[in-house]
């Protein structure tokens, strides 16, 4: 995983300039988004910055940053898309292919529209890559404080590129690997590959000694198969936005099993708005919202609860089960 397994779909030159950096740096590389015919940009953190050829950090655009030509975005965009652009169709029209250690790539095209929807793509002329990297022990400071005397269900939130995939990650490894001195089964529906990074040779990502993971499915599909034949103790699924998704994990629900679910917001005003979440609030089955806050190491954890009478009555004042120090930092 990280930055060592996404060069090598790169080009030589746009390699060359990251890989001079020093490797202190390269360990907060977030994203590098690469675009026809314009300065190649390195993000760390909220920073944007440029680079030259050898290297160099520039946090404006000069004469010397590094430009991508056409003939070399074409082959990083073969090269991540493993020379077989047909085989990622579906998710191109859905904006985006995942490399098999997991890093998303974000694709900006033209969209080909047949009978009212996406059909295909084409002209790219941008991507964007999420680096994926490992923190162990991230999840251990919201475990301790909630699955010592319990085991409950979660949903955990941030705003993109907040920590959350890293967190569930770290999840898994920790509750499948004898957290508290039990050895759960854990199942992740990992639809997009990026919890656990399978590739050809097995995966690449630390998800724990008791996980299974179910790859590709989307997740209502996944968490009924997970049900039928994995009897899974906590199911952890990234991302969830639609309301088939909070139905399925109901249907989780009534068989007893837990989970841990993300879902992309700024606050948690954002976070109430949102229909799958209020889905999911209003079926009195989870426990707890964790709230990892943009780039920093701190998180709040809310009782669901109080979040539900904040959406149908009552409006009590918000209860705070507690705020700590978690290590969700970017490291290599």
């Amino acid at each position: 995983m990280g930055l060592k397994s996404v060069i090598p779909s790169l080009s030589d030159g746009i390699a060359g300039s990251i890989c001079a950096l020093p490797p202190e740096i390269l360990k907060q590389l977030n994203e590098i988004r690469i675009r026809k015919n314009m300065p190649l940009i390195l993000v760390f953190g909220k920073n944007c910055l440029f680079i030259t050829k050898k290297g160099k950090l520039l946090n404006h655009v000069s004469d010397t940053a590094y430009i991508v030509g056409d003939e070399e975005f074409d082959l990083v965009f073969r090269r991540l898309s493993n020379y077989s652009v047909h085989s990622f169709i579906d998710n191109l029209t859905k904006g985006f292919i995942t490399g098999e250690d997991g890093s998303r790539i974000g694709v900006c095209s033209t969209a080909v529209i047949k009978e009212g929807s996406v059909s295909s793509v084409k002209e790219i002329t941008s991507l964007n890559i999420r680096v994926s990297n490992e923190v162990k022990d991230c999840a251990r400071p919201i475990l301790n404080m909630l699955y010592i005397n319990n085991f409950p269900s979660i949903i955990v939130a941030s705003p993109p590129a907040g920590g959350k995939t890293t967190f569930l990650r770290d999840m898994a490894r920790l509750l499948s690997g004898g957290f508290n001195n039990k050895y759960r089964k854990v199942v992740i529906i990992d639809e997009r590959n990026e919890l656990a990074c399978k590739g050809s040779n097995g995966l690449s990502a630390d998800v724990g000694i008791n996980t299974d993971v179910l790859t590709g499915f989307p997740k209502s599909v996944g968490i009924e198969a997970a049900l039928r034949t994995l009897s899974p103790d906590i199911i952890i699924c990234d991302e969830i936005t639609k309301t088939e998704e909070a139905a399925a994990i109901s249907e989780g629900f009534n068989s007893g099993v837990k989970f841990a679910v993300s879902v992309h917001a700024a606050s948690k005003s954002d976070l109430l708005r949102k229909n799958a979440v209020r889905e999911l609030i209003s079926r009195n089955e989870f426990d707890y919202a964790v709230m990892l806050n943009d780039y920093t190491n701190d998180f709040e954890i809310t009782e669901v609860s109080e979040l539900r009478s904040e959406i149908f009555g009552n409006n009590p004042s918000e209860s705070l089960l507690g705020c700590g120090r978690c290590v969700l930092r970017r490291q290599a």
